[in-house]
């Protein structure tokens, strides 16, 4: 179980299987009925770690010296394939492991095997050889409303088999403190550390959700708990069993979110979706027919409402494979087949004298009706050289040894057996001046 200062971290997910729990109508005063049959498809899961700590924290002695201890965290996990013995969970439950053992409803306990995992999705499969399993078929989480009623199950604390409930209180939520890919569904059934893997159900037993993650100023619940939606879980493991990874796939392009201000400024039309704001060069966005201030509304079929939306869908495409982009442009639905890249392969290539830095070809008309051209910086980190000359993001460079500069591809040759500092021409708004910038 991890944990993150004011956030806890838990979650599952699944896909459909040979076996399935069948889940009865049941009494609508009670949950009995419907958690008869989805409980034994969800597990305790064990991982044991290796720790390094000083022999003075553990033995009475002044001995300071390092020696490995056994640890061990609690996790939860859903069985989505019977016949195989597949078992979804966290990435983050097993990311330390020396050894994991997942223990059924029964309480019969079995050694388990990492199967794969993909830390930004935050998604792991484990098998385990075990007779008579019972697995739960994935639902449609698109589906869901904020307001519907939910439950979660799994080991909080590792008490194996809890069940709580509450509602859904939001969708497609983020948070600031868990890095990779996220649509959060936000419920207030209490999520708390040992959770996660575990499964977050409607009051039908149908499984939409993994209980990932909860909000708390200490270890405790304060009703804000995520889980990942089993839509984006499905297409994580179909990945994950075929690749054996997830292979994320990018655009090339910057997008944002469309407030009401942007929407009327520049007359969109409307108020979701992720409209372009920059095409990086050299990608195959820049290769397509896509243009700045295009909303992307649709990809592939899968609805994108925001430019969070956008990135997870993109992650779960197949770098090399073309997806159909559905646009809004002046007012116009179109639709643009656009081949998803590696991003990998759009890294900038390390040039002399720029490390550290993004660079963005541009070619702008100025108020005054000239044109700027040269090479916008775009990401700058604080110790590289350029950083440390004195360029900021937005600086436009637009001459190196008063050499006008308009390509990366120009930058790098020119540069490539370059030994004595540069001299650049810099454009930062409305002023014109010179850094020197020296060679790493």
């Amino acid at each position: 179980m991890k944990v993150i200062q004011a956030l806890s971290i838990c979650a599952c997910l699944l896909i459909p299987a040979i076996t399935f729990a069948h889940v009865p109508a049941g009494d609508a005063n009670s949950l009995a009925p419907m958690l008869q049959t989805v409980m034994p498809a969800v597990v305790n899961v064990s991982v044991v770690e290796e720790q390094m700590k000083r022999l003075n924290e553990i033995l009475p002695v002044s001995d300071t010296r390092k020696v490995p201890v056994k640890a061990y965290a609690v996790g939860s996990g859903v069985v989505f394939n019977a016949e195989k013995g597949l078992i979804v969970t966290n990435a983050h439950v097993v990311q330390d492991q020396k050894a994991i053992v997942v223990t059924l409803k029964n309480g019969e306990r079995f050694h388990a095997k990492l199967l794969a995992k993909d830390a930004d999705y935050d998604i792991a499969i484990l098998q385990i050889h075990a007779p008579h399993l019972t697995a739960l078929p994935f639902a449609n989480s698109d589906t869901l409303k904020v307001g519907d009623f939910v439950t979660a199950i799994g080991s909080p604390y590792g008490l194996s088999q809890t069940v709580t409930s509450g509602v859904v209180s939001a969708l497609d939520r983020s948070h600031p403190q868990i890095e990779g890919y996220q649509s959060f569904i936000q419920t207030d059934a209490p999520i708390n550390p040992g959770n996660s893997g575990g499964a977050l159900v409607d009051m039908k037993g149908n499984w939409i959700g993994i209980n990932t993650a909860m909000v708390a100023p200490s270890d405790g619940n304060i009703g804000i708990g995520f889980a990942i939606p089993s839509n984006m879980a499905q297409r994580v493991v179909e990945q994950l069993l075929k690749y054996g990874k997830v292979e994320h796939g990018v655009l090339g392009v910057i997008v944002q979110n469309i407030t009401p201000e942007l929407e009327s400024a520049l007359n969109l039309h409307t108020t979701t979706g992720a409209m372009i704001s920059e095409i990086v060069p050299e990608t195959p966005a820049a290769a397509s027919q896509l243009k700045i201030k295009d909303v992307i509304t649709r990809v592939d079929g899968h609805v994108i409402k925001s430019a969070e939306q956008l990135r997870n869908v993109l992650g779960l495409v197949h770098p090399g494979t073309s997806a159909q982009v559905t646009l809004l442009r002046d007012g116009k639905t179109e639709t643009i087949p656009v081949t998803i890249a590696n991003p990998k392969t759009l890294q900038q290539p390390k040039i002399p004298y720029l490390s550290g830095m993004r660079l963005q070809k541009i070619n702008e008309l100025e108020k005054d009706g000239t044109h700027l051209q040269g090479l916008m910086v775009t990401a700058l980190t604080d110790a590289s050289t350029g950083a440390l000359a004195g360029l900021a993001l937005g600086d436009v460079i637009t001459a190196i040894d008063s050499k006008p500069v308009t390509t990366i591809e120009a930058l790098q040759t020119s540069l490539a057996q370059q030994q004595k500092p540069l001299l650049l021409s810099i454009t930062r708004g409305n002023n014109n001046f010179f850094l020197v910038l020296n060679r790493e």
